[in-house]
């Protein structure tokens, strides 16, 4: 029996710049397995760790709301990093039921070296784009760095109007 193929979107300016982001997304797997294979890291994990390493003693909430995930979410990769010696939780001096996020000297040594490897490995990436593609390049992301945060609030606050007490 054959099987009938799935027809393709139209390639639409729209379709063809998420088809180049997602090819473009499967160029760092390289660098993803890297991580793990060096600290048994997934990006998500390092995602945190980096995000704590740029403002130490974050609390749950405000991670989660910078990582777009729960704060179940973040608790879990918390405890798993806290076990591995990556950052530490400590009572919050201003707030007694809050928590803030601090770093360990090997989550502090794993992001340093990951900040580095991955500006090399992306920097040769985009090596042979000229000094415009690169200006277009960092335009169009920061738009669309823009639009997802603005998205991602009007989310939030769908989400607090329907049930409150859940967040």
């Amino acid at each position: 029996m054959v099987e009938e193929a799935v027809a393709a979107p139209p390639l639409t300016p729209l379709y063809a710049a998420m088809a180049e982001f997602f090819r473009a997304s499967e160029l760092m797997e390289p660098l993803r397995l890297r991580i793990w294979d060096l600290e048994g890291l997934t990006v998500t994990q390092l995602r945190l760790l980096m995000f704590v390493s740029q403002c130490e003693g974050l609390s749950n909430a405000e991670l989660a709301q910078r990582m777009y995930v729960t704060r179940p979410s973040v608790s879990a990769l918390l405890e798993r990093l806290e076990r591995g010696g990556f950052l530490r939780r400590e009572i919050s001096p201003n707030d007694r039921r809050g928590i803030c996020i601090w770093l360990e000297e090997r989550g502090r040594n794993v992001c340093n070296a990951m900040a580095t490897e991955c500006a090399d490995y992306v920097s040769g990436l985009m090596e042979s784009l000229s000094e415009r593609d690169l200006c277009e390049l960092a335009n169009s992301l920061a738009k669309m760095v823009k639009a997802g945060r603005e998205r991602r609030e009007r989310d939030l606050l769908e989400e607090r109007q329907r049930s409150p007490e859940d967040l």
